[in-house]
């Protein structure tokens, strides 16, 4: 790390002996892994706004210095938060892009790089790993229990690997729709079908012909789920599948509800997998 940022720690909490170093993550899935490893020691901060769409992202003032007063960055990477490329090139901070660490598990979406990579626990294991690993050169007064939160968040993650693996084995055949095509990794690691998608990789809505094509689809394939995020337009989504009897269930898969805590990325996948029980008519509830 360069001295600007050698010399730039801040005392975020916890009751640390020491003052422990500014560990800043781009978006909410992120710091909520970083939240796993930093426990005990500091809370991490969040870059862009909670509730922001990462795809379309903008930093005001306030989370611009935030990046640049960091010890420790966290983001996905370009896959996903284009406006953040200039910023994080111009940082004396280290910075841990989640998309270029060793054995990430990538999937594309129309031949590219998928960025929802913190569905798939296994990612976030090895995200967990790679912070553990810098925070423990960045401040070796708590490199053991950034070590010990690691291996933590590890064991944890196992543990909630077989209950999610019970949770959705009965809805593995059943056929399902998103709305936005962010749950991919999670499909995967988990068995699901692919789902059909109502809009394009870059979000956009399908025009006329295309709803027609989409409605036909519906029926043809028997789906009676639809899964969506909550900054995505209801309304619009009620006009399109207008006249289907098809169950609409709100799934956050940026965790922006959920406080930053040791346990909080397993819950972020815990309500996930609830919100498809509730749509696929699952739920013991």
């Amino acid at each position: 790390m360069k001295s600007a940022a050698c010399a730039l720690f801040v005392l975020l909490s916890t009751g640390a002996d020491a003052a422990a170093p500014a560990v800043v993550a781009s978006i909410k899935p992120l710091q909520l892994i970083a939240a796993a490893v930093t426990d005990g020691v500091s809370t991490p901060l969040l870059a862009v706004g909670a509730g922001q769409d990462p795809h379309h992202l903008s930093l005001r003032p306030s989370e611009r210095r935030a990046l640049q007063q960091s010890a420790l960055v966290l983001w996905v990477g370009p896959v996903l938060e284009v406006p953040l490329v200039d910023v994080i090139t111009e940082l004396d901070a280290r910075v841990v892009t989640a998309q270029q660490l060793p054995g990430m598990r990538l999937g594309t979406i129309e031949g590219a790089t998928d960025p929802h990579l913190w569905l798939d626990s296994n990612n976030a294991r090895l995200i967990a790993a790679a912070l553990a690993s810098e925070l423990q050169q960045l401040d070796p007064a708590n490199a053991e229990r950034y070590r010990a939160n690691a291996v933590q968040f590890a064991s944890a993650l196992t543990e909630l690997d077989t209950e999610l693996a019970k949770t959705l084995q009965p809805l593995q055949a059943q056929p399902w729709a998103v709305s936005h095509d962010a749950f991919r990794y999670f499909t995967r690691q988990h068995g699901l079908q692919a789902p059909l998608t109502l809009t394009d990789s870059s979000n956009n809505t399908p025009g006329v012909r295309s709803v027609v094509a989409l409605r036909e689809q519906l029926a043809a394939q028997h789906i009676q789920c639809l899964m969506t995020e909550p900054t995505e337009n209801h309304q619009q989504l009620d006009t399109l599948l207008s006249g289907s009897a098809i169950t609409i269930v709100s799934a956050d898969v940026l965790g922006v509800k959920i406080e930053p805590a040791a346990d909080a990325y397993p819950q972020l996948l815990r309500q996930l997998a609830a919100a498809l029980q509730h749509c696929m008519g699952e739920s013991d509830e």
